[in-house]
């Protein structure tokens, strides 16, 4: 199964090395062992996003100018990982949503300033093999 996400020509020429990683998961059934564990990693990515992090903050930077190159306003509207860093120096806390949401997208998007999200497959665009 492989899934082979389409990128906007202009854009690829504006930032010939932006990658795109796509993950098809299907009837994936979230198993939490140990919630603690997982409680533990979201608390630990919420205190690291009160911290300053140079390189969080340098890739959050580059997702800023790159919105600004696509023609938004990086402050009006910010990547996912921006928002996430914003919400929780507000709120003191993440989102919660899934164990699979809340730990591999958004404690990892806080963590790293990579925006992660999940889409519909039947509404993404790009080359399909499954």
């Amino acid at each position: 199964m492989s899934f082979t996400p389409l990128i906007d020509p202009e854009i690829q020429a504006r930032y010939p090395d932006f990658h795109l990683i796509s993950i098809v998961v299907r009837n994936a059934e979230i198993d939490v062992p140990d919630a603690q564990a997982l409680n533990d990693t979201i608390a630990a990515a919420e205190q690291a996003a009160l911290r300053d992090d140079a390189q969080r903050d340098a890739h959050l930077a580059a997702w800023a100018v790159a919105y600004e190159a696509f023609g938004t306003k990086a402050n009006r509207t910010p990547c996912s990982a921006a928002a996430l860093l914003k919400r929780v120096r507000k709120d003191g806390s993440l989102p919660r949503i899934s164990p699979l949401v809340d730990a591999a997208y958004n404690a990892v998007s806080v963590l790293y300033g990579v925006p992660i999200g999940g889409e519909d497959l039947d509404l993404y665009q790009g080359s399909r093999d499954f």
